[in-house]
């Protein structure tokens, strides 16, 4: 088995032992589609980029340290699912390691990014942690296919 990543054996407990079980069909179901979801969100991350960069200079303001975060995070996270494409289509362990890093750089960018716009940020904290759950909550259902 290969060694744990950073926070896996804390979350390993509550997913899978605390939480309902997918059904093994519905887990190959994941398996055989994860690398094309990780592909289709990271080209469609860094395409958002785009629209983000001319909005954000539009405001006579510039841009706000938020916005900074929100552009940082995305571009790690759509790198990091990309980079699983490859690994994920061989259902080696080291694309599942690429999902769970980009799951961790979500919730991390996305924590950062709410306590900067509070109180406004609450309603996109609480989507990105809920989110961020049922993420992990598959990641670590179907971890035990990818060697």
């Amino acid at each position: 088995m290969p060694a744990k990543l950073p926070l896996e054996a804390q979350l390993e407990g509550f997913f899978l032992r605390t939480l309902p079980t997918i059904p093994f069909n519905v887990k190959e179901i994941f398996v055989q589609i994860m690398p094309w979801l990780a592909l289709i969100n990271g080209i469609l991350g860094l395409a958002s980029l785009i629209p983000t960069y001319q909005n954000s200079f539009a405001r006579s303001y510039g841009m706000t340290s938020s916005v900074y975060l929100d552009v940082i995070g995305n571009i790690i996270e759509s790198v990091l699912m990309l980079m699983a494409f490859s690994p994920l289509r061989s259902n080696r362990r080291k694309g599942w390691n690429f999902l769970y890093f980009s799951v961790l750089v979500a919730v991390t960018f996305s924590v950062l990014s709410a306590l900067l716009n509070m109180p406004w940020g609450t309603g996109g904290l609480i989507f990105a942690v809920v989110f961020a759950g049922v993420e992990l909550w598959i990641l670590f259902q179907i971890r035990e296919r990818y060697y």
